[in-house]
């Protein structure tokens, strides 16, 4: 029941929202815009969406190295797959067979591959938050989260200190502050211990370095795809690196925020009005959100599923398997 609510609120909120950005859209309006769009943007944007997906897989090998090597062609595999299936599952069931199956694949414990998992997530937030940050100063951007900016900043504080705390797990285990009280619990030190091998890699200053690289590289890919999109709707003008930058982490925040797959009608609601305070119009900023929304969300999810099949699953089976619908469908 739960899982019906959840699925059932994430779908109600993404159509109120789909709504909110239709509402006073002229649609035939809106068909012209889409016309005039240049069409030779989208072989860069294509190229940039498989660079970013190495990017991404490239971070993940990492993470995962310390406890196996693992071929980049394989994380690769799983990063698509792992987007292609949240993209059609509802609640990230993706990041669930993304863990599984490698753990299986990798033959690493589980919980060390959802622990790397879980840094991703952490690192995405630390890493996009600075650059946004930057983009804001350098950019003159100012307002919406911007006024959030001490709370934010303490809470990416906070994180940073979890990784620091597991990164050193070895040294606070073999501690005589700590030694007692893991000797009287072996399941807690295993747990940790556990959840501690999806940071090791930042033991090596060279891994840690290149870890914050590949993740800065990621959102850097996903803002010049931003870019690539506004020169196609000849807004090169108002939407420039820094308001790239802007429009990656809206569209984040917004995609943070429980939705149908793919969270349609978050993206398009929240992108519209930012490009709105920018003086962008409304039907053209809905046009420009929606194009590049679509665009991206096909050639992941076309990629990935590819991928599914090819390592021998089907959406049916992922979707028996991992939201408890009983006996798997081929």
């Amino acid at each position: 029941m739960k899982t019906k609510l959840s699925i059932a609120a994430g779908f109600l909120l993404g159509a109120v929202l789909l709504y909110l950005a239709f509402r006073n859209i002229d649609f035939r309006g809106l068909a012209g815009i889409y016309a005039k769009v240049n069409p030779v943007f989208i072989l860069p944007f294509a190229a940039t969406v498989v660079v970013e997906l190495l990017a991404r897989a490239a971070r993940w090998r990492l993470l995962l190295n310390p406890a196996r090597p693992v071929r980049l062609w394989d994380a690769f595999r799983l990063e698509a797959a792992g987007l292609a299936l949240s993209n059609i599952l509802p609640l990230r069931l993706g990041e669930v067979a993304r863990g599984t199956f490698g753990a299986k694949l990798f033959d690493i414990p589980m919980l060390t591959v959802f622990a790397t998992i879980l840094v991703e997530r952490a690192l995405d937030v630390i890493v996009l938050f600075s650059l946004f940050a930057a983009a804001a100063y350098f950019g003159g951007i100012t307002g919406g989260f911007m006024n959030y900016g001490g709370v934010i900043w303490a809470v990416l504080a906070g994180m940073l200190a979890a990784l620091g705390t597991l990164v050193f797990a070895e040294e606070i285990v073999a501690h005589s502050w700590f030694a007692g009280f893991f000797a009287r619990f072996p399941r807690v030190r295993g747990l940790f211990e556990r959840l501690a091998m999806g940071v090791k890699a930042f033991k090596s200053l060279k891994s840690g370095f290149l870890i914050f690289a590949f993740a800065a590289l990621q959102w850097l890919l996903d803002a010049l795809n931003c870019y690539w999109i506004a020169l196609a709707f000849g807004l090169g003008g108002v939407i420039d690196a820094f308001k790239s930058m802007a429009l990656v982490f809206t569209g984040a925040m917004a995609a943070s925020v429980p939705g149908p797959p793919g969270y349609f009608g978050n993206y398009e609601f929240t992108l519209m009005k930012v490009l709105f305070s920018w003086g962008v119009p409304k039907d053209i900023g809905f046009a420009y959100a929606s194009y590049s929304h679509v665009l991206g969300y096909l050639l992941v999810t076309i990629l990935g599923v590819v991928f599914v099949y090819q390592m021998g699953h089907s959406l049916g089976k992922v979707w028996g398997q991992f939201a408890g619908g009983g006996e798997a469908k081929k």
